[in-house]
């Protein structure tokens, strides 16, 4: 005979069947989103192999360049190639291939009728010619070059071979003359397609291939990569990738297919690719382990009870909200729980981990500032002329940065790079910072060092970071004639011309071993003569309109230059 449930019963079965209708609808759902993130998420990694690729056409594009230059900037290439003196070529261009990176780049020189007098290859340690060179008078991008012509990218082009293995090379013209210059010959500087793949980013765990314009295979890093049909062809354009699902030897990958050019060339496609899992069946394993977990919390909230869920997880959701905003940054927050328990004695061990945390930050960020600053007197101690100049350099450059309404956290990277802008000092000689009278070649060439040094010795500082482009172009000019990497305008970081102004304003109002210091009037007009030139007008500007600001600082530190009315270089700021 039936008897009727308890009452703890029928509150419990009814519960028990939305329990499980809310499970089953749940496992669909999680199935459908983790379904979709494991797509996503395979599409994500394409798409950043992808950009990795671009990137590293990119560098691969700027190195050839660099390398481009060398070759055709070599003194008395010119002289030699207009007489067609081969030998003399490769003897003058021999440095250039033996310290290539990487190892297998082809560097050729032709004269203006599209004759190879030299072909040049490293083989280890030894500079070899390159034997069974190709005939290149036909390709544009030579032509282009032995005609001297200029597009909006400047006189170097580029283009893809057909040999085997394909090879890329990028043509530059050899100039001659100065008043009327002409062009006596040409240098192709070339690396082989599948090498350039063995350099990209990823390339040893996923697949990258590089297609002509028709879609067949040039170079992969696996072998048997089959070619792009005409409808995927057709379907990627520049802005536009495509993606697909193709097999190669039995393994299923994505691929995504990318419009490929370079210097304003379609050199045709290249495609990153990922081994494809069985997602139905990882799916399948998923669902598996949301069920067993679903039951087992299912069952576990029912004997538990649902009157004390509610009283358990609200502390609990207070406490992990306030981990999140500590892991977002936030020290001096403090979780408030309420409760005697167990919950209440982990917020009241929170709350003193965090209160803990937060005083050994603050005590770092002030033991880094005060190490700064001895840092920075050591540096200027070296050069009595100069001393506590790096500190002015960062008093004047908070005064600017002050008035062009910049952050406080910029504030905080402008005083760090003031402070360190000269650290690379360290590495040049004191026979050099303290000679008396002009610097020689050699030793301008020595000073001029010290950006990269300070840059070198500081890039592996993590809190330095921001720092660091101000310390390596401190000494970059507005008109692209600075050192050490030859910026122009705004492609110069806005702290780093702020750094620039102040340090040439200390120097110029500092003594120098072959020069009294100018007056601070003197100075500041020379700085105004300067902009549009040597430093940013808007720098410049914001330094007239605080100078009066600027002034008092620097008097307050005790810095009062008499006054000087000769002339004045202003690289004599170095």
């Amino acid at each position: 005979m039936l008897r009727n449930p308890s009452l703890r019963r029928r509150i419990v079965l009814p519960f028990i069947v939305l329990v499980l209708f809310i499970g089953l609808v749940g496992i669909a759902v999680v199935s459908a989103q983790v379904g979709g993130s494991v797509e996503g998420a395979a599409d994500n990694s394409l798409v950043q192999n992808s950009l990795r690729t671009n990137d590293r056409l990119a560098t691969l594009e700027n190195d050839r360049l660099q390398q481009l230059r060398a070759a055709a900037d070599t003194a008395g290439i010119a002289t030699a190639t207009e007489r067609g003196d081969g030998a003399t070529v490769g003897r003058l261009l021999g440095p250039i291939v033996g310290n290539a990176q990487p190892e297998h780049l082809v560097l050729r020189v032709l004269d203006t009728s599209g004759r190879e007098l030299v072909a040049l290859q490293r083989n280890g340690a030894a500079v070899e010619p390159v034997a069974g060179g190709a005939g290149y008078t036909g390709q544009a991008a030579v032509q282009h070059a032995l005609a001297g012509a200029r597009d909006s990218l400047g006189d170097k082009y580029l283009f893809l071979s057909n040999e085997t293995p394909p090879m890329l090379y990028w043509v530059a013209p050899i100039w001659t003359g100065t008043q009327a210059p002409t062009v006596v010959g040409a240098v192709l500087l070339g690396e082989s397609l599948p090498e350039i793949v063995q350099t990209i980013p990823g390339s040893s765990s996923n697949v990258v291939a590089f297609f002509d314009p028709f879609g067949q295979v040039l170079a992969g890093s696996l072998a048997g990569i089959p070619s792009l049909s005409p409808e995927v062809r057709r379907a990627v354009t520049p802005e536009t990738p495509v993606r697909i699902a193709t097999e190669w030897k039995t393994q299923p990958y994505r691929l995504l297919v990318n419009d490929w050019r370079m210097r304003g060339n379609s050199l045709g496609y290249f495609g990153v690719a990922a081994p494809a899992t069985d997602l139905s069946s990882s799916l399948n394993a998923i669902r598996l382990v949301l069920v067993a977990l679903f039951g087992a919390i299912a069952l576990g909230t029912i004997l538990i009870g649902l009157a004390l869920a509610d009283r358990i997880t609200r502390p609990i959701d207070h406490l992990v909200a306030s981990m999140a905003t500590v892991s977002a940054g936030d020290y001096s927050h403090r979780v408030q729980v309420e409760s005697s328990d167990e919950i209440g004695y982990l917020a009241q061990s929170f709350n003193a981990m965090t209160a803990a945390l937060e005083t050994q930050i603050q005590a770092r960020e002030e033991a880094y500032f005060r190490n700064l600053e001895a840092l920075a007197r050591v540096i200027d101690a070296r050069d009595p002329y100069t001393f506590e100049h790096s500190a002015r350099v960062a008093a004047v450059s908070h005064e600017l940065a002050e008035g062009m309404g910049l952050s406080a956290a910029d504030l905080v990277v402008l005083r760090r790079a003031g402070l360190l802008h000269d650290i690379g000092k360290i590495g040049i000689a004191d026979t050099i910072l303290g000679k008396k009278g002009p610097l020689n070649d050699d030793e301008w060439a020595a000073i001029r060092r010290h950006p990269v040094i300070g840059y070198d010795m500081l890039k592996d500082v993590p809190f330095l970071r921001p720092s660091l482009d101000s310390i390596r172009h401190h000494h970059e000019r507005w008109d692209g004639d600075g050192y050490p990497d030859n910026l122009k305008g705004t492609s110069i970081s806005q702290l780093a011309r702020i750094v620039t102004v102040a340090d040439a304003f200390d120097a110029m109002t500092s003594d120098r071993p072959y020069r009294k210091s100018f007056s601070f009037e003197f100075a500041a007009r020379a700085l105004e003569s300067e902009a549009g030139r040597q430093f940013d007008p808007a720098v410049v500007a914001a330094f007239m309109a605080r100078k009066a600001s600027i002034f008092a600082r620097l008097e307050e530190m005790g810095k009062k230059p008499a006054p000087h009315a000769s002339d004045i270089r202003l690289d004599d700021a170095a």
